[in-house]
C-alpha cells in the first residue's frame, strides 16, 4: 500500500481543465481530494478541514495562494507549490517550499507528495531555513491519514 493511500489532499488550482487532470492523478495515487478553484474557498477549506497534504497553484488569476500556504503552515499541514515558473516564480519567503513544475506529471507528483509525508530526500531540493516544506520540520510525524503526533 502506498503512503499516499487514503491521504486527504487540498488541491488549489484555478484552471478547470488543469484541476481535473491533477485531481485524476491524485485519485489514481489513492488520495481523497478536495478541489478549491478560488482563494476564498481554499482559505475556508484550509481553516476548517484537516488535510494530510496540499498542492497549491501559485497564481490564482489576479491573486496568489500564499495566504493559503501561510494558514497551512500555521496548522502544520505540509504543502507544495505548483507553477510553470519553478522556484524563480515564488516570492523569496517561499523558496524553501517544494515546487512541482507544471504541467502536472504523475511521477513527479507522487515523488513530491511522498516526500512531504515521509521527508525522504529529494535530490537537488534543499529546504531553506525557516521554511515548512515537510513534516520533519514541523516536528510532527504521520500516524495515518489526517492524524499526526508530536515526538
Amino acid at each position: 500500500m502506498s503512503v499516499l493511500e487514503g491521504c486527504r489532499v487540498l488541491l488549489v488550482e484555478d484552471e478547470s481543465l488543469v484541476a481535473m487532470l491533477a485531481e485524476d492523478m491524485l485519485l489514481d495515487l489513492g488520495c481523497e481530494v478536495v478541489v478549491a478553484m478560488r482563494l476564498d474557498k481554499a482559505l475556508a477549506y484550509a481553516r476548517t478541514v484537516m488535510f494530510d497534504l496540499a498542492v497549491l497553484d501559485v497564481n490564482l488569476g489576479a491573486t496568489s495562494s500564499y495566504p493559503v500556504a501561510d494558514l497551512l503552515s500555521t496548522r502544520g499541514i505540509p504543502f507544495l507549490f505548483a507553477t510553470g515558473y519553478g522556484t524563480a516564480g515564488l516570492e523569496a519567503d517561499y523558496r524553501g517550499v517544494p515546487v512541482m513544475q507544471k504541467p502536472y506529471q504523475r511521477g513527479q507528483m507522487a515523488e513530491l507528495l511522498c516526500h512531504l509525508l515521509t521527508c525522504t530526500t529529494i535530490p537537488d531540493k534543499p529546504a531553506a531555513a525557516g521554511a515548512l516544506p515537510c513534516l520533519c520540520l514541523t516536528g510532527l510525524k504521520p500516524v495515518g491519514p489526517a492524524q499526526f503526533r508530536a515526538d
